[in-house]
């Protein structure tokens, strides 16, 4: 039997009471589908070169060089009608965080969608994904109202590792300790 090939990826978890709001607007809402649980991506699903020991090292370096930093979250968007999120306020030190691990990785991974890496890295917070162009017009018509908005503090991130479904394999602090 081949073993079976996980894709990981490196995200910041809102605060449970964004995530239980997200996970309520999905519950009343059917439209509102999303194949992964609310997140920010930091960088993009990939797939470990070799062993993940060398990788994971890397990772902890990288994310020790980095101090918490802030988050806000601000309205809703979209990418097209096939992706609704909530918009992340523009933050240098997460674009650094972004930057850092995708230079500092590149030798350890190999990136699935790297079109979504450096300058075309857009922070967000998907609420619903792989709308048809039907389903994007119901959602944002349920969701007129709405102003998500947020502000919170990161002080980790998180390795995620996913097959049929994506988990926390592990937490990773930023700590700035080198």
């Amino acid at each position: 039997m081949a073993q079976r090939v996980y894709a990981y990826g490196i995200v910041v978890l809102p605060p449970p009471h964004v995530r239980r709001e997200i996970a309520a607007l999905r519950r009343r809402h059917p439209v509102l589908h999303a194949s992964v649980p609310p997140h920010i991506t930091v960088k993009a699903p990939f797939v470990l070169r070799s062993t993940g020991a060398w990788a994971l090292e890397r990772l902890e370096e990288i994310c020790a060089a980095h101090e918490p930093f802030e988050l806000e979250l601000d309205g809703l968007d979209s990418f097209g009608t096939e992706v609704l999120y909530v918009r992340v306020a523009e933050s240098e030190p997460l674009r650094r965080l972004h930057q850092d691990l995708v230079d500092g990785l590149a030798g350890y991974v190999e990136t699935l969608r790297d079109r979504y890496e450096g300058k075309a890295y857009t922070p967000h917070l998907t609420v619903a994904d792989h709308l048809t162009p039907e389903e994007f017009a119901l959602a944002r018509r349920e969701l007129a109202g709405w102003h998500p908005r947020a502000r919170f503090e990161v002080d980790a991130v998180h390795l995620l590792r996913g097959w049929n479904r994506w988990d926390v394999t592990r937490s990773i602090p930023l700590s700035c300790e080198l």
